[in-house]
Formats: C-alpha cells, structure tokens, sequence
C-alpha cells in the first residue's frame, strides 16, 4: 500500500535533501544526525514511499518521546560476533544506521554478527539498512519490534507493534531486497493520512470500541490490524515473532515493557557455508527462472521485491520526486523556527 501526494510540489533531490536537514537542524538534531535521518528519508522517497519520506520530519518534530532527553548511545555488552546498543532515546534512523554499521564491521571481521539496539522509537524502512549490508557482499536480516499499535487477532486494544521484518542477499547485480511490514497499514501512513484528512483504505483499522474504522484519527486511537485478510492470523503470528525479536535485542530493558522498540540487526557472510561468486550466481538465477515465470491474464511481468523501488529511485535521483504541499509548508515553517502547521 503506497500513499501518493495529490496536491504536490517537485523538488529535486539535493532540494528535499537541503529542506530536511534544515528543518532537522532547526528541531534538535545535530549536523551528523541531520544528515544520517535525512539522506534514510530522501531514498526513501526517491523509492516511491512516500509516508516513509520527508513527512515524517514532521512527525517526529511532534513526537512526545523524540523531544525527551536524549543520551549518547552506549555500547553495554559485546562480543567478537555481538554488539548491545542502548540508544538513549536517540531516533532510530540514526541509532539503527550506527548498529547496522558494527554489524557490517563485526561480520566483515568475524564472518556473522548479531547486533541489538534498544530505547530508540522511529527507524524507518528496515529495507535501507539490509541494502547497506547486502551491498557489502554479506546476507541481511532485520527484525523491529515497536510500541503497540496493533491488535491481536481477536482483540480490541493495541499490544503488538507494526513490526517489520526484512531480508537482502547480495546479486550479480543490485541486492534482493524484501521488507514486510506485518500490520495491514503502516504506522507513518496512518499518520500522513490523519494530516492531511483523507481517509483509511477498508479492512485495515478499528476504532477504541473495536469497530471497522476509515478515519485515521480513530484508527490512531483504537488500533491497526494485522495484515493477511482472511489469513490474518498469520499476519498477527509473525507479528508476535518480531515482538519477541525485539525482546532479544533488548527492548524491555529501559522500561520494562516488552511491547517497546527493539531493532536485531543480523549480518553474515555468504562464504560461511557457499563460496560468494557462486552464492550470488545461484541467487541471480532463482531472480531469473521467478521472473520467467509464464503470468495470467492481464499482468504484465512477475516482478521480485525491491526491483520497483530501484527502478523508481534512479528516475527520481535524475529527476526528482513529489512531495505534498501542506508537507513542504511544513518542512519550511520548522525550519524557520515556527511549528509546522
């Protein structure tokens, strides 16, 4: 599900990229930080999600917990193949970037990592983080556990997070690249919705007394659900596992609440068990023999996870991307000191 800006300004990509390092600046993040969240943002954008782009600037200029106290983060226990980060309430796109670099470090040395990160809300698309570390010729995972946002097929009350899992492999090529997010609407998506007053898709919300909702501002007070449809207990089952990821990397340590954030990083290399040149040129054949497969009526082309977003992103890295007006008014007023609406 990808939102798509109606009323929409073009800006270039060292345009968006100037506008959110400047409204970052100007709410609390240092010039590293800026850069680090915003260079997430922009890719993301350039990929064609939108939600996931400069929007969330304003979410997180308006987060009650991002404008907390924040510490440097803390390395509290490690090993030659391990790393435990506390992020201090530091954001996650800054927080899991740094872990995801000691992973691809500790792998690099080691031949497999396993990093945890924890007390850091907001990491964005677990997909960048993978392709960081498939594009140094090692397999990714990653798995983010959140605060609750989504109800337990069945229930009526938030307790599960929207809980991403992610995956990339090394190519002759451009990494593999597949990221699930396993509630039925993301988090940022709701939130972008809400802002600019449009509606939910069907089937994907309910409201505090556990009913089908369409308004966001009622889905953000009740709860999403899991994806899967009629299947949606599988959604939810996933769901659970990452929860549990989550605890793994550390994530009721700071509160003692196990339904918080938690980001487990992992890395290795292929050569551990196949040789790379002959791991890639395996997986280079499986992209090939998915995509001949022959397709129904009325579809054009089987596509693989992520092959859209890097066709989107080197069209938009050339020529730019859409971003929503009240978005960009936004964007200008933090970065002029004023509130964004």
């Amino acid at each position: 599900m990808r939102h798509q800006p109606k009323d929409a300004v073009r800006l270039t990509v060292d345009e968006a990229t100037r506008l959110g390092e400047g409204a970052l600046r100007a709410v609390g993040y240092d010039a590293e930080q800026a850069q680090v969240i915003c260079a997430h943002l922009v890719d993301a954008s350039c990929c064609g999600y939108a939600f996931a782009g400069l929007p969330r600037i304003l979410e997180i200029a308006e987060d009650k917990r991002l404008n907390e106290p924040r510490r440097p983060l803390k390395v509290v226990h490690e090993t030659p193949v391990s790393v435990l980060v506390d992020a201090g309430n530091t954001i996650g796109y800054y927080a899991v970037y740094k872990g995801t670099c000691m992973a691809i470090d500790k792998a690099r040395q080691s031949g497999i990592a396993i990093v945890g990160v924890y007390d850091s809300a907001l990491s964005g698309r677990n997909a960048y983080y993978v392709e960081m570390i498939a594009r140094e010729n090692l397999v990714g995972l990653q798995f983010s556990s959140a605060w609750p946002v989504v109800a337990p097929e069945g229930g009526k009350r938030a307790m599960l997070g929207t809980n991403p899992v992610a995956a990339a492999f090394p190519t002759g090529k451009d990494p593999m690249v597949i990221d699930i997010g396993t509630a039925s609407i993301m988090r940022g998506e709701m939130a972008l919705r809400n802002r600019l007053g449009e509606s939910l898709p069907e089937g994907v919300a309910i409201d505090s007394d556990g009913n089908p909702t369409l308004d966001p501002a009622a889905a953000i007070a009740g709860s999403v659900l899991a994806f899967g449809g009629r299947d949606r207990h599988k959604g939810y089952a996933l769901s659970l596992m990452i929860q549990a990821f989550g605890v793994v990397a550390g994530a009721a340590i700071p509160h003692g609440r196990a339904r918080d954030y938690g980001h487990l990083i992992i890395a290795f290399r292929p050569d551990l068990l196949t040789p790379l040149d002959q791991f890639k040129g395996h997986v280079d054949q499986l992209i090939a023999e998915i995509k001949a497969t022959p397709t129904r009526d009325g579809v054009e082309a089987v596509r693989i996870p992520s092959e859209r977003s890097f066709r989107e992103r080197e069209v938009a890295r050339r020529e730019g991307f859409s971003v929503d007006s009240k978005v960009v008014e936004g964007l200008k007023n933090l970065a002029a000191g004023r509130k964004a609406h």
